[in-house]
């Protein structure tokens, strides 16, 4: 289910169609506007209209109305009865009930008698919603360029988080790539009066208070099981036994152990990565799924993935909100059908029990050594050569600002810093994959996204966490047959203890591969061999120079000299890659993208 709204006097159907209609991809071939006393609401859904066994729109015997995006669960209760339940209440005790579900949802909650609308979104705000204020008007969409579409804003670069974008490969906070546009908050009510165009807000939740004190003795981790299997049950609700995207890392591998422990046969699709340690992220996932005996379904990376249809499918679902080219999650959206039900996505626990996005020991400081920060890094060069001096200047001082606002917000040491990633990084990069781009196919479960797990989870320090020490203990002490498998994670290959001899074998290759690749007669007796060289696996994208060719040096927000020189050098020079060119094809494609050219039979690469 997608959402769309627009709330406030004199507010033209027309607005909500244009909405609507730049949300509809080819599997989500079914709309519904209802027009409200306080302006539109419109959804937009599956050709079988449901989510699994719920539907999760409801109008109440007085029209109230009631429209979720996202998988809302329950841990005790039936689902169907509380969401008849809200839906005629009035909006303030209504939402109040919403703040109640656990799981990744946005909510809106039209109460029809008193001419107000409500919005809930979960805990940490993972469940992609957007807003913007104009004109008197409140316009609320799952999608960014369903607010672009709708006329009545200036579709011009928020400069800031185009900094973000460079520096992260996210933005920060509620801030989007589009001026005006803003994410929703996190475990927010928010309450729209149309009348007096008046927003209030307010939180619900909060992050837990750190435990420093902690050891890794003294976790719970019977605790954490137990909560995590809390969660999966409030998903077969929907469908079961549904699909698990299973790779050769820690946070599917449990989930499969989860599943496999309740009974639940859920059948695991593998999309092998080649290039990375001979495969072995695939090769992992295969031998994991038979010590339980999984069925699989394998699937093979495509060398040509980012000059294929199924990549400008993800470019315009993604809306340019990561940077994508070469990123090998974007290849799952292919391989989803709807005919699976609902594929089973473990993102949460990973976004908590480890370190994550390469999170080093320490606060701030330590933490942004690793990006790529100084102005004369490439990546802050090619701003510099891309957009106009004025603009460029403006990206660098709004990205700062922005990022010392954010960083205000949380305490510097390892606890900050794990806050500040979680609600940036897994919010802004990683959510959005199964929340925003796979649901476009099928539902979605993502486990972990519950008040009592984070409670624990959320205040561990950073020492439990590190070096896998607590997943390991989790598996050692639950599932110890899936330590006889080695992991992968985050490009690095992982031994699962002491001592695993295929953790030797694929380490002690993956040496000689490198050493081979560094000279000619290497490189040339791996490609006899079929071996293809460490992450340079995918072909050149063909689009890049489609693109680049197309970019109007004239616009305003470009240095059309240096435009018109990365041009000449891209024609002249066919598959070659910099960051100027990278950054130059994201800014266009965005470009096209919020100007709904969403239909891609008229999209300007074909």
């Amino acid at each position: 289910m997608k959402l769309a709204g627009i709330f406030g006097e004199n507010c033209q159907q027309q607005t909500i169609t244009s909405m609507t209609n730049a949300q509809i991809r080819a599997q989500l071939n079914k709309s519904e506007i209802f027009k409200i006393s306080g302006g539109f609401l419109a959804k937009i859904t599956t050709a079988t209209g449901t989510t699994g066994n719920i539907y999760l729109h409801r109008t109440g015997t007085t029209n109230n109305q009631l429209i979720i995006a996202g998988i809302p669960i329950i841990i005790n209760g039936n689902l169907e009865q509380k969401l008849n339940q809200i839906v005629e209440l009035d909006y303030l005790t209504a939402a109040e009930a919403l703040t109640e579900f656990d799981g990744a949802f946005a909510a809106l909650y039209w109460d029809q008698k008193a001419n107000k609308l409500a919005i809930v979104t979960d805990i940490l705000g993972m469940q992609p919603l957007y807003m913007a204020r104009v004109s008197g008007k409140l316009l609320v969409a799952s999608e960014i360029k369903a607010i672009a579409a709708s006329g009545l804003i200036d579709l011009e670069m928020n400069p800031g988080a185009w900094g973000a974008f460079v520096t992260f490969g996210h933005t920060l906070g509620n801030d989007t790539t589009l001026d005006k546009v803003k994410r929703v908050p996190p475990g927010a009510i928010l309450i729209y009066d149309h009348r007096s165009d008046r927003l209030e807000e307010k939180h619900y939740w909060h992050w837990p208070e750190p435990k420093p004190e902690k050891t890794l003795a003294d976790v719970d981790t019977g605790q954490i099981i137990e909560l995590l299997e809390q969660n999966i049950k409030g998903y077969l609700a929907y469908h079961q036994p549904g699909t698990i995207l299973l790779s050769g890392g820690f946070d599917s591998r449990l989930l499969l152990a989860l599943l496999y422990k309740m009974g639940i046969d859920a059948q695991a699709v593998i999309l092998t990565h080649e290039d990375e340690f001979f495969g072995a992220d695939g090769i992992y996932g295969e031998w994991v799924a038979k010590k339980v005996g999984v069925s699989i379904k394998r699937m093979s990376s495509d060398p040509d993935f980012f000059s294929s249809q199924g990549y400008l499918d993800y470019l315009v679902m993604n809306e340019v909100a990561t940077p994508s080219l070469f990123l090998f999650i974007s290849q799952v959206l292919q391989h989803l059908e709807p005919n699976m039900g609902a594929v089973w996505e473990g993102c949460y626990p990973g976004a908590i029990l480890v370190p994550v996005g390469k999170q080093p020991k320490g606060g701030f400081s330590e933490y942004l050594a690793t990006l790529a920060m100084s102005p004369n890094s490439p990546r802050w060069q090619a701003i510099q050569r891309i957009f106009a001096p004025s603009l460029a200047k403006q990206i660098q001082a709004e990205f700062l600002e922005k990022l010392e606002i954010e960083k205000s917000q949380y305490s510097d040491d390892s606890f900050g810093v794990s806050e500040f990633i979680v609600r940036n990084r897994t919010r802004n990069r990683i959510a959005p994959n199964p929340l925003q781009i796979y649901f476009n196919i099928v539902p979605t479960f993502t486990p972990g996204l519950t008040k009592d797990f984070w409670a624990i989870a959320g205040a561990l320090p950073f020492e439990v966490k590190t070096e896998f020490r607590l997943y390991k203990q989790i598996f050692q002490k639950y599932f110890p047959k899936m330590l006889t498998v080695p992991f992968v994670s985050g490009g690095k290959l992982v031994r699962p203890k002491a001592f695993s001899l295929w953790h030797e074998i694929f380490m002690n290759a993956y040496k000689l591969q490198l050493a081979l690749g560094k000279g000619k007669i290497g490189r040339g007796l791996l490609k006899i061999l079929g071996v293809p060289p460490h992450q340079s696996f995918f072909q050149p994208s063909q689009f890049l120079d489609r693109v680049i060719a197309q970019v109007d040096i004239g616009h305003p927000e470009l240095n059309s000299e240096q435009v018109r020189l990365i041009q000449d050098f891209t024609k002249s020079n066919p598959g070659k890659f910099s960051y100027e060119q990278e950054l130059l094809f994201y800014w266009q494609v965005w470009r096209w993208v919020i100007n709904s050219k969403t239909d891609l039979q008229r999209f300007p690469l074909l």
